[in-house]
């Protein structure tokens, strides 16, 4: 069965990979911080084997006896939330580190380079259908670090002749997300009937669930997919009020929501990814819609110990 490197293995769109892969029988090296307090939310399982390595330190998988590798999946990252997107120190660690992880796939022979993307990358896009094919122009730091790492793969793999594959995911929810984001932060709210202050929330956006996702990254590589960036989400884009809105109905909560009570920024992101490369190339298409997906996050919560019970989310 195939073996794989899994950075950033206690992210937790890394976990939801790793479980599709462990499922699919795939022996698994996930990669983590020393002695990482989220060690324990890997699953238990006697193809999953974790090396503790700071990023900067990337490049000792060359050295280690760890068999033949046929890919890497790279989630690690620095930096993606708040104003940490604005730092260009941080983001440029975060290219260093992928620059030694290129070469770590050049020096092991490992045929397939997986790397997390952004919609970051595109920059503002109004409404108009966001292909692969259109200019890259990210206005903050992290984006900017994302579409440098995208061109380095690509003239890596051109040179090295091994395949990069370039994920640009737009937005993805499921368990273990950032309490921080819209998502987790109405949802619960909302368990409380807790009143919500939102921006008018009439901006296109493409929520894809965290299963989809994994699925998606599976078959990038079990598909053979060529060198290139690929769109990663529903593809079937809303404005933002509908997802808050149903979301409230599925919960079955009282909280009022004030739309428009916090103004819109200067930038204004609207999402309306294609996503007809990856359905071919990986044929791939995502089958959790926005109404399941939060049921079943839903139960997540519920379902996890000592932490959290269905009163007090």
């Amino acid at each position: 069965m195939p073996k794989v490197i899994v950075t950033g293995a206690t992210s937790y769109l890394a976990i939801a990979l790793i479980k599709r892969l462990l499922a699919e029988k795939y022996y698994v090296y996930a990669v983590i911080r020393p002695k990482s307090a989220n060690s324990s939310k890997l699953p238990k399982n006697t193809h999953l084997f974790i090396l503790e390595l700071d990023m900067n330190n990337y490049f000792s998988l060359s050295a280690m006896e760890l068999g033949k590798i046929d890919a890497i999946y790279h989630f690690a990252w620095d930096g993606v939330r708040g104003s940490d997107r604005t730092i260009t120190s941080l983001q440029m660690s975060n290219i260093e580190a992928t620059k030694q992880l290129l070469d770590v796939a050049h020096q092991k022979h490992i045929s397939y380079f997986i790397g997390m993307g952004s919609q970051a990358e595109y920059g503002l896009t109004a409404k108009q259908l966001v292909t692969e094919e259109m200019p890259l122009n990210p206005l903050d730091a992290y984006g900017i670090a994302k579409k440098q790492i995208y061109d380095l793969g690509m003239k890596a793999a051109e040179q090295y002749g091994f395949t990069f594959v370039w994920a640009r995911i737009f937005s993805a929810y499921g368990y273990g997300e950032s309490p921080n984001t819209l998502i987790m932060s109405s949802f619960r709210k909302m368990l409380k009937d807790e009143e919500i202050k939102l921006s008018p929330c009439e901006h296109l956006w493409d929520y894809l669930y965290l299963d989809d996702l994994a699925n998606a990254l599976h078959l990038l590589y079990k598909a053979q997919c060529p060198t290139g960036a690929y769109n990663v989400s529903y593809g079937c884009p809303r404005p933002l009020k509908d997802y808050v809105e149903e979301m409230k109905e599925v919960l079955h909560s009282n909280s009022r929501l004030e739309f428009g009570a916090i103004p819109y920024g200067q930038n204004v992101v609207q999402m309306n990814p294609s996503i007809t490369k990856i359905r071919s190339a990986a044929s791939w298409t995502p089958k959790i819609n926005f109404v399941t997906g939060i049921q079943l996050l839903y139960e997540d919560m519920k379902n996890e110990k000592n932490q959290y019970t269905s009163t007090n989310i």
